[in-house]
């Protein structure tokens, strides 16, 4: 027992010693509870630093996807104006047939087609036709654009009115055209307009259908007029509505034009007498 007393004196004396040479100070145990533990420290330094690495490594992504989109952007733009600078030299075309080729031998169109050269999925150019100069005018619109605003003209091969606004834009409907052997042509204007008219059968009508009355009162429902006309020139053919619409469309009178009651009143506002009226048989202006 004194012997272990002894020892453990010994040891503890040794490490005062040691202490106080080395410079340490002693530690008590309250030092011992309150100071954090060599593991722990090592564990919050750790942490630390692989913070810090994610940061930057974040920061480093997101700067290089940033110079790849710019890149991409810039390799895109450089291929596409590449592809037109090459296309304009083969339109211009510094070969052709094995000859130099001038601008003015060439066509307006392949020049300008050049400049919407673009590149496939595999890197090839592909020149795309301009279709926006190549605008083809209805008929309609050639008409605003050959007569006056305020002419009538009535189409026998599309079957329409077409009344002219301004150049450009054309107030349109349908119409029954005369049949056939019935068909006429030429310039005329309105001298007359008619309210609820009376229709009085032409004596070819009466012969070839002598059940045909003499004359037949306006606002009538058996009268072919409908409940407005107006009278072309000097002649018996006139712009009238009528009492059959569905005949609209159709090559079906005998040498006058019928509308809808509807679309005759519209009409009736826009013209007075005096108004230009044209008769077109052909397709071509």
């Amino acid at each position: 027992m004194k012997i272990r007393v002894f020892l453990s004196m010994l040891v503890a004396g040794l490490f005062l010693s040691f202490a106080s040479v080395s410079g340490v100070s002693a530690l008590s145990s309250d030092d011992f509870a309150t100071a954090p533990s060599i593991k722990k420290q090592r564990y919050i330094k750790q942490r630390a630093k692989r913070k810090t690495i994610k940061k930057r490594k974040v920061s480093k992504i997101k700067k290089s996807r940033k110079r790849r989109k710019s890149v991409k952007k810039y390799k895109s733009l450089k291929l596409k104006k590449t592809a037109r600078l090459r296309a304009k030299k083969r339109v211009i075309g510094y070969k052709t047939n094995g000859k130099k080729a001038t601008r003015a031998s060439l066509s307006m169109n392949s020049i300008k087609n050049a400049r919407h050269a673009k590149l496939t999925s595999k890197g090839r150019m592909s020149v795309a036709k301009d279709t926006r100069r190549k605008t083809v005018r209805s008929f309609g619109s050639r008409v605003s654009y050959k007569y006056r605003p305020g002419t009538v003209v009535l189409s026998n091969y599309t079957r329409r009115l077409y009344y002219v606004v301004r150049p450009g834009k054309v107030i349109t409907y349908p119409i029954a055209t005369p049949r056939p052997d019935e068909v006429w042509s030429g310039s005329t204007k309105i001298t007359k307009k008619k309210l609820n008219p009376d229709w009085y059968p032409t004596p070819a009508m009466r012969e070839k259908n002598p059940d045909l009355p003499e004359k037949v009162p306006g606002g009538s429902s058996a009268n072919p007029f409908g409940k407005r006309a107006l009278y072309l020139g000097s002649s018996l053919y006139r712009i009238h509505g009528t009492n059959r619409p569905g005949s609209i469309g159709k090559s079906a009178s005998g040498g006058c034009y019928r509308m809808r009651n509807g679309d005759i009143a519209k009409l009736w506002r826009k013209v007075k007498s005096g108004t230009p009226v044209v008769v077109l048989t052909r397709k071509k202006i």
